[in-house]
């Protein structure tokens, strides 16, 4: 019984000696994980503020100033929804507004260049009276670089669905560039130059605007 004890301490000796050897290795803390990249966050939605001028045609005296504004919610896979609301103020006359809801889609850019469109129907109110008129708009852009972008093609159709009572066509083609001050805000300026609906599709007008777009 005396070697039996004996025996059992020495083998409870070892086994402690060894956990102890050991411990360091089992009680280091677990490394930490990689650190994960972070991600910027994606802007769903973006309200935009306008003022420009109508110059009547070659960019002459001011016809009347019109002040725009659009909010803009992004639904993923390209297609967006949007609300626009414009006046323009001719010197002592009314004043003509439109409000108008937007229907978009924008193809995947390639090679820097970006093509978008949108179907927009809405209600034009005038002093002779309100009517409703629908819209389709094209965009095409390149990205010159980071930050800049250039607003090659801009055209804007509209018409009134009553075209025989309310005689309301307009064509409208312009270009612009847009300037990303932070990933937030950006700025633009563009030049456009309206047209009548008849056969000789003469020039009726020209305008500026410059815009200031908030994304959040």
């Amino acid at each position: 019984m005396k070697n039996f004890i004996t025996t059992t301490m020495a083998l409870l000796a070892l086994t402690v000696a060894a956990n102890a050897t050991d411990l360091p290795s089992k009680t280091k803390a677990p490394a930490a994980p990689a650190p994960v990249a972070a991600t910027a966050p994606t802007s769903n939605d973006s309200l935009t503020v306008t003022y420009g001028q109508d110059l009547g045609n070659n960019f002459g005296a001011k016809v009347d100033d019109a002040y725009g504004v659009t909010y803009k919610h992004n639904l993923g896979a390209g297609f967006s929804v949007s609300g626009a609301a414009s006046t323009t103020q001719a010197p002592n006359a009314l004043v003509k507004q439109n409000l108008e809801a937007q229907v978009g889609y924008a193809l995947p850019a390639f090679s820097g260049i970006a093509v978008s469109g949108k179907a927009g129907i809405g209600e034009r109110f005038v002093d002779t009276g309100n009517f409703p008129y629908f819209a389709l708009y094209g965009n095409a852009d390149y990205k010159v670089m980071d930050g800049l972008t250039l607003n090659a093609v801009q055209y804007r159709y509209r018409s009134a669905i009553d075209t025989g009572t309310y005689g309301y066509q307009s064509h409208r083609l312009g270009t612009g560039v847009t300037y990303d001050i932070t990933p937030t805000y950006s700025v633009s300026a563009t030049v456009y130059r309206s047209f009548d609906t008849s056969s000789s599709f003469n020039a009726t007008g020209d305008a500026f605007a410059l815009g200031l777009t908030a994304k959040f």
